[in-house]
């Protein structure tokens, strides 16, 4: 009897990637976020309620107005620098003096996850920085956190190769 294979996934084998310039057609642009931890990120429509006193039931009506994505990154300190969370903080701290082209903190992110049968599914597109935050508990490892938000992403699947 043959054992089936488990399909799930550790976050750990979930890869995030930045650039701060555009990194099309161009690897070597990507930058790998190490020393991480937790990885969220997803999208979701706000409404705005359009019940009126002739709604069917009295039930509430909702309009879709805009599509909201947001990233919430968190990992622990570490004094390698090669992890890229120095200059991560650096960038949103000051966007300009970091080359920065806008003079805000927007970066491109890439985000690839398994999926079966060999392949990755890859989360691609542009996230404003909203917040870097360090945590450095007296009797605990030292951490960070990152969010942003308008994350305009496209999602491909393709056979990892």
């Amino acid at each position: 009897m043959a054992m089936e294979q488990i399909q799930k996934y550790l976050g750990r084998e979930v890869l995030v990637e930045y650039a701060t310039t555009d990194p099309t057609g161009s690897e070597a642009n990507w930058l790998v976020i190490g020393a991480m931890r937790g990885k969220e990120w997803g999208a979701e429509w706000q409404t705005t309620d359009a019940t009126t006193d002739d709604s069917p039931n009295l039930t509430q009506e909702n309009l879709v107005t805009y599509k909201s994505s947001d990233i919430s990154f968190d990992g622990l300190a570490t004094k390698d620098t090669t992890k890229n969370v120095d200059a991560l903080e650096e960038y949103v701290n000051d966007p300009s003096g970091n080359g920065s082209p806008t003079g805000y903190p927007n970066i491109w992110l890439r985000i690839t996850v398994p999926r079966g049968d060999n392949q990755l599914r890859t989360y691609t597109g542009t996230a404003l920085l909203t917040s870097f935050r360090n945590n450095a508990p007296h009797d605990d490892v030292a951490s960070w956190t990152l969010e942003g938000n308008s994350f305009a992403y496209t999602i491909d699947t393709a056979t990892a190769g």
